[in-house]
């Protein structure tokens, strides 16, 4: 049975200050400066604490300023990515760590990057300190390089080039398992359900299929995961509900719609959020089958375990019980 239908979710970053899965983020800080911005003219030496491509992709993302400094912030400069273990005789200027979580920057969560923004009234307190999310993608990772930079250079996210400086993104990770390459697709080992409309009447068939998927549905569902049913369908991982008619089944008798999230923006899903498992058509002692086999569907991406496969086709539309 292959009725799925499936919906990924971008991953959606504010740049410069956001709640959500990413956020570049600039840290307004009061530096006591001089009448002209401290990087003005000047060769900016950076020490990137990180791996040699970490290293390359913020010299690409640098270089952006170098080409395009004077038209967006009304000065030219350059920059100079030290190498490892090497030191400056004036010091470094900014200190540009990866990390795989970049701490508190203002009032946003979950941020991207962070930096401070220096402008002609501000100075800096060298190194100025700059944070980038490590597993990004390379264009991503340069975007948040070129964010961060432009906020070194004095610019907000009002200001162009909003394609750099803009405020609302999307990030993509480096590639990751899709939620079918995955032991357990969920984002959490305990999977929720509730009844949906018309509810109680599914109860008993619910807790037959329930049952047979915490038995480990003959080895289809990985130990550690547990089910849990809640009344409440709005809180529920899953969603259990009856329809007259629906064109994703193919005949089949239901239908498994997922939601996820695809981070690393390869068109397929990395992890499920959601998924619903429509009934079409079916007698009320027809459901058990259908909802054990939905929800090992989830989980198992080879052969159905033998007590589903096996099942006949009055069984799978009668009183199938795991």
């Amino acid at each position: 049975m292959d009725s799925r239908r499936a919906g990924a979710l971008a991953l959606l970053v504010l740049l410069g200050g956001l709640a959500g899965c990413g956020a570049l983020v600039d840290q307004a800080e009061s530096l006591t400066g001089s009448d002209e911005h401290p990087f003005d003219g000047e060769t900016v030496t950076v020490a990137v604490e990180g791996t040699d491509r970490e290293r390359a992709l913020v010299e690409d993302g640098l270089a952006y300023w170098e080409q395009n400094a004077g038209e967006y912030a009304g000065f030219d400069v350059a920059f100079r990515v030290l190498e490892p273990g090497e030191t400056s005789e004036n010091g470094v200027d900014v200190s540009l760590r990866f990390v795989e979580t970049v701490g508190d920057c203002g009032d946003t969560e979950f941020p991207a990057g962070c930096a401070p923004r220096i402008d002609a009234s501000t100075g800096v307190d060298r190194p100025a300190r700059v944070e980038v999310r490590r597993g990004l993608a390379d264009e991503s990772t340069r975007l948040v390089v070129r964010h961060e930079a432009g906020h070194l250079l004095g610019l907000g996210h009002t200001d162009r080039p909003r394609e750099v400086m803009a405020h609302e993104r999307d990030l993509a990770t480096l590639p990751q398992p899709n939620a079918t390459e995955r032991e357990n697709p969920w984002n959490d080992t305990e999977l929720t359900v509730a009844l949906a409309e018309p509810g109680e009447d599914y109860r008993a068939e619910l807790d037959y299929a329930l049952d047979y998927v915490r038995e480990g549905a003959d080895g289809a569902v990985p130990a550690d995961v547990s089910v849990r049913v809640v009344e409440d369908p709005e809180a529920a991982a899953v969603t259990v509900s009856s329809v007259s008619a629906d064109d994703c089944t193919a005949g089949e008798g239901s239908c498994l719609l997922l939601e996820g999230t695809d981070p690393d923006q390869d068109g397929a899903i990395e992890s499920y959020t959601s998924a619903e498992i429509r009934l079409v058509g079916l007698d009320t002692d027809a459901a058990s089958w259908h909802v054990a086999s939905q929800l090992v569907e989830t989980f198992h991406t080879g052969d159905s375990p033998d007590r589903l496969d096996d099942a006949s086709h009055s069984d799978r539309r009668g009183a199938w019980h795991g």
